[in-house]
């Protein structure tokens, strides 16, 4: 098994041949802007910006642009390891990709290719043996819903934000539901321990108790309006994929530029003078800017040095707000194994796997390989293993529970985007009291610095919020500069 240095090298080369920038001018030392980070946000307001006639340049910290955007072309089917649906509503998105030429086509998804077994309890359990099966703790009709759709249909029942405008959950009148997911789940929603901990399972966060239930009845309220929008215009599905993998939606973005994007400038400190701004990289290479657009990560943040000090609401802010976790580890498909065991060929458990799922990603339907994929708080443990151990344990862990695997599977690599020190984590996730506290203090200037990324965004969430934070750095550019 390649070490993970080395995957992630063979990789990045993978999409760089797939679609390769052209090559950079020289950098010089003295732009309109600078934008630091290459995921979309930064890159939208890039292009914004230079399309108004200024002079930018985006510094990126890794060997490849697109930040989570990340389709992984070495591994059978280019799964995405992040960014993998774009909404039909996600118009600055789906504009952008137009606009450069390439195709959108419905999507293959993450999903389980043959259907789940699910193991609760150390059961295995049939979808057909569910509705009725002893382990089920829900009631009447709702013991028809399958266990991996229990959050996505119970957390948003009832939902206060549903038919509200986008922007409405950082309104007082909704922060009081700033509150633990579970106590929301519990004591607003009426459901038992048995039911919190099966929708546990798929919480993108670190745990139903740690995550607000304003941030997640807002998931749900973003995703019922996309849901709606995309079903009004019967023309388009309700969502989308890059033909060849999403991460050509970067690499296009940073085509376009007149100065590319410069890769491995890892930014730590940001000195605003007050007429220009100077920006220090690792490498030692220092830039200057009358503006800069940051769309660094909360986390990231923490270890990167401004002067003068950024406020102190925002300082707490960037200590406190954390991004979701999660490992991913993917393998290539040596034998059926479900064809010898005869059940479905993926698994949904409660157990410390979580989910293990094959995809069917090739052009007619087939198995192209398998991804073990594991969030929340069952993440952390991993921290504590190189990428051999994680990949050595997840096989272990599935030959106990599911014999027919063993042998039959290869790993291919170990995708985290917490484990990575340019992303620290997945999305945003805000915390019990985090929205009131925070929300209104997320977009606002420090000097010349400006601030985006998807954690900024008021409307959309994901790679839309993404988009939609980049255009509002970029225009608050302009009207300062005038």
């Amino acid at each position: 098994m390649l070490n993970r240095r080395s995957i992630l090298s063979a990789a990045a080369a993978g999409v760089v041949a797939a679609r390769a920038p052209k090559p950079l001018r020289a950098a010089t030392k003295k732009f309109d802007a600078i934008v630091i980070g290459s995921g979309l946000s930064g890159l939208n307001a890039a292009m914004l910006l230079e399309e108004q006639g200024m002079k930018v340049q985006v510094l990126e910290g890794r060997n490849r642009v697109g930040g989570r955007v990340y389709t992984l072309m070495n591994v059978p089917g280019r799964p995405e390891a992040a960014g993998e649906l774009i909404g039909g509503n996600y118009a600055r998105m789906i504009d952008t990709a137009e606009r450069l030429g390439l195709d959108l086509i419905p999507p293959v998804e993450l999903g389980a290719a043959r259907g789940w077994l699910y193991r609760i309890k150390e059961q295995n359990i049939l979808p057909e043996e569910w509705p009725s099966h002893a382990l089920n703790p829900l009631e009447g009709d709702d013991r028809q819903l399958m266990p991996d759709r229990l959050l996505f249909i119970l957390a948003h029942r009832n939902n206060p934000l549903s038919g509200r405008a986008l922007d409405d959950w950082i309104l007082p009148e909704f922060q009081k539901y700033d509150i633990p997911f579970s106590k929301y789940l519990r004591e607003t929603l009426g459901y038992n321990e048995e039911i919190i901990n099966l929708m546990n399972v798929v919480v993108h966060t670190d745990h139903v108790d740690n995550t607000s239930a304003l941030h997640e009845i807002r998931r749900y309220a973003v995703g019922e309006f996309n849901q709606s929008a995309a079903l009004a215009n019967s023309e388009r599905p309700a969502s989308l994929q890059v033909k060849g993998g999403n991460s050509l939606l970067p690499f296009a973005m940073s085509e376009s530029l007149e100065n590319g994007v410069l890769l491995n400038k890892t930014v730590h400190t940001i000195d605003d003078n007050g007429s220009s701004v100077s920006v220090t990289c690792n490498d030692g290479r220092e830039y200057q800017a009358g503006q800069v657009v940051c769309s660094v990560p909360y986390p990231v943040l923490r270890h990167m040095k401004f002067t003068p000090r950024l406020p102190m609401i925002m300082e707490s802010a960037i200590d406190e707000i954390d991004y979701g976790i999660s490992i991913q580890v993917h393998f290539l498909i040596k034998e059926k194994f479900w064809e010898k065991d005869g059940l479905p060929s993926s698994i949904w458990t409660d157990g410390p796997m979580e989910r293990f799922a094959v995809l069917a990603r090739g052009e007619n339907g087939e198995e192209t390989s398998a991804i073990s994929f594991i969030n929340g708080v069952e993440a952390f443990k991993y921290d504590y293993m190189t990428d051999e151990q994680v990949a050595a344990y997840t096989l272990q862990e599935l030959a106990r529970i599911r014999p027919s695997t063993k042998g039959a599977l290869e790993p291919i690599m170990v995708q985290s985007c917490h484990r990575d020190v340019h992303g620290s984590g997945d999305w945003v996730f805000w915390r019990p009291g985090q929205v009131t506290k925070y929300a209104d203090n997320m977009r606002a200037r420090h000097g010349n610095i400006h601030f985006c990324g998807e954690h900024t965004a008021l409307l959309e969430r994901g790679m839309e919020g993404a988009f939609e934070s980049g255009e509002r750095a970029a225009f608050d550019v302009l009207d300062l500069v005038g």
